[in-house]
């Protein structure tokens, strides 16, 4: 199949791949009796994180690839959709745990509560002592913050260097900046594919190959994995930049030949960010009980994916109503 752009659909698509590598992850990482398989490949599935950089950087370049950057509208427009999805998510989540699950904010923030709150709802929690605070996969915000707030240099470094700050920012795998060191490499690689059109050239290689494809890909894909895991230097999440780009195109080569396998991926995808923010509260903080009852791993997995995504839908009806989107 011939990829002629790698578009919003297929973006979503892999964020739909990421977000259930997320739940698959945090499902069963810390689950070895659930088998060797389930649990090394839950381990495997935390490349999500990789996968999300990469596609952040990609849009985030692609959006404004073809025209001036207006640092003070993309800021307005970029940061606060964020934020307001963020804090969308927390006061519907928030009063939840306080009311009902015992998870008050006492419990979690200490002796100043409001203040330990209002750190993590500005998404700047992990670079305090208030760590990970009411959600542990808020983590994230602090992170992806970060890397909104620097895109406009990245980007320009990016278009002026190539693959030299490709280069550089590889290297700052190795320094010590708390939390972004890991992730400012796969960030500038999507910015790179975007300005490169990058995943359509990768395809294109790919296809003059025809079906031995299938099999460097695959061979690649082993390894990589198996690197990551076991090797040395740039392994672990600094292996997650070239892991991601192979589990994307496997994404992209299934949703070229399977129509039905994109519109369920698009779909999860659509819905990727809300469930990310949410999903916590659900399989661990508030009914854990209820959602490893079903005791096997994929029919887990599958009621988490299941609730979850009921969930969203909800919520995004739920802003139609009360018009939070024309707010944004």
């Amino acid at each position: 199949m011939v990829l002629q752009k790698f578009d919003v659909s297929i973006t979503n698509a892999s964020k739909g791949m990421a977000l259930m590598l997320i739940l698959w992850h945090h499902l069963f990482y810390e689950k070895p009796e659930m088998g060797l398989i389930v649990y090394q490949t839950a381990l495997l599935a935390k490349v999500c994180v990789g996968i999300y950089v990469v596609l952040s950087g990609y849009g985030l370049a692609e959006s404004i690839k073809h025209k001036a950057l207006d640092l003070g509208a993309f800021y307005k427009r970029r940061v606060m959709k964020l934020y307001m999805n963020y804090w969308f998510i927390a006061l519907l989540f928030i009063p939840i745990g306080t009311l009902f699950m015992g998870r008050t904010l006492e419990s979690v923030f200490g002796a100043h509560p409001y203040q330990g709150l209002f750190i993590q709802m500005l998404g700047i929690h992990m670079f305090t002592d208030v760590s990970y605070g009411y959600n542990a996969t808020w983590w994230f915000m602090s992170l992806i913050i970060v890397l909104y707030a620097i895109f406009p240099l990245v980007f320009k470094l990016t278009a002026k260097f190539h693959l030299w700050f490709v280069a550089f920012s590889a290297l700052l795998l190795f320094a010590d900046i708390p939390l972004v060191n890991d992730w400012i490499f796969p960030f500038t690689v999507g910015v790179y594919l975007s300005q490169h059109n990058g995943f359509v050239r990768l395809f294109e290689w790919l296809n003059t190959l025809g079906k031995k494809r299938f099999i460097i890909l695959a061979l690649f894909t082993i390894f990589i994995a198996w690197y990551r895991q076991n090797g040395y230097l740039f392994d672990s999440v600094r292996a997650d930049t070239f892991f991601g780009i192979a589990l994307i195109l496997w994404t992209t080569e299934l949703v070229l030949v399977s129509d039905y396998a994109k519109r369920a991926l698009v779909f999860i995808g659509v819905h990727s960010f809300n469930i990310f923010l949410f999903h916590t509260f659900i399989y661990y903080y508030y009914w854990g009980d209820f959602i490893y009852f079903f005791d096997y791993p994929v029919l887990i997995f599958a009621v988490l994916l299941g609730i979850c995504l009921v969930v969203s839908v909800g919520m995004e009806k739920l802003k139609e109503v009360i018009g939070f989107n024309k707010l944004i």
